[in-house]
């Protein structure tokens, strides 16, 4: 017999099933098994605190790195009360800066077509207008979203408000 010629036999010992060759190969012993336990490293806090508080990794990438659900990290990281940042907050520098922002030569500064639209937002929104009307309104005016998509939604608009206030109490806070 060819012995690149395999034959599968399949042998059932302790509970695990061997494949054997018919070349004269010796069939694996219970003994011969060596005991593997896999836990999953969402449930090692020391691997959590890594990953997500030194080296700031999203819940997200922490799944993807080891194959598991966004779910199971951010239940892991709360069953080690290890602090959950905010959805919401970028992690380092944001890809995007928010609406009426620009980068410059690495500085954030003031984009001015983008602060008009703001102006106009906050001027609808004090006549009295809803959310889904100031974002009808900009879209049927063709001014452009800050990816110069033509379509807005009210949760931009509401974005750019809430920004606006959160701005105005920081302001406040200041004064104090």
């Amino acid at each position: 017999m060819n012995e690149f010629n395999y034959l599968a036999n399949l042998e059932k010992i302790g509970g695990a099933l061997l494949l054997n060759s018919v070349m004269d190969v010796p069939p694996l012993e219970v003994s011969d098994f060596i005991p593997f336990v896999h836990t999953s490293l969402f449930k090692n806090k020391e691997f959590l605190q890594q990953k997500y508080v030194v080296e700031g990794l999203s819940i997200a990438q922490i799944a993807e790195q080891i194959v598991s659900s966004k779910e199971a990290v951010r239940k892991g990281l709360m069953r080690f009360s290890l602090p959950i940042r905010q959805a919401c907050l970028p992690h380092g520098r944001p890809a995007q800066p928010r609406f009426g922002l620009s980068y410059r030569r690495q500085t954030l500064i003031n984009y001015k077509p983008e602060q008009r639209v703001i102006d106009t937002i906050v001027e609808l929104k004090s006549q009295g207008m809803s959310l889904r009307q100031i974002a009808r309104t900009l879209s049927k005016l063709k001014i452009p979203t800050k990816l110069s998509g033509v379509a807005w939604h009210p949760q931009m608009v509401k974005r750019v408000l809430d920004y606006l206030a959160k701005q105005a109490a920081d302001v406040k806070q200041d004064k104090k």
